[in-house]
């Protein structure tokens, strides 16, 4: 389920609308919208980025996990 995130820093994300074709958008904060939140594997394990599989069916790439806050986590089916 998504999670609605808000974001708390002005942010520009490149967004894949289909693979290959990137656009940029700007992420302004205070923006809210929902989005299902995955974590980018690292080496050291720790996730500082995240892509964000929005509504639209567009996923940001590698959004800073310090520039958004996760406001409403949805509750996940058992």
């Amino acid at each position: 389920m998504p999670e609605l995130i808000e974001f708390v820093h002005d942010w520009f994300a490149e967004v894949e609308s289909t693979p290959g074709r990137l656009k940029q958008v700007a992420f302004r904060r205070g923006t809210r919208l929902r989005a299902h939140v995955r974590p980018v594997a690292t080496e050291k394990g720790v996730a500082e980025v995240v892509d964000l599989r929005l509504a639209d069916g567009t996923t940001a790439l590698q959004v800073p996990v310090a520039h958004l806050a996760v406001v409403e986590e949805r509750a996940r089916a058992a």
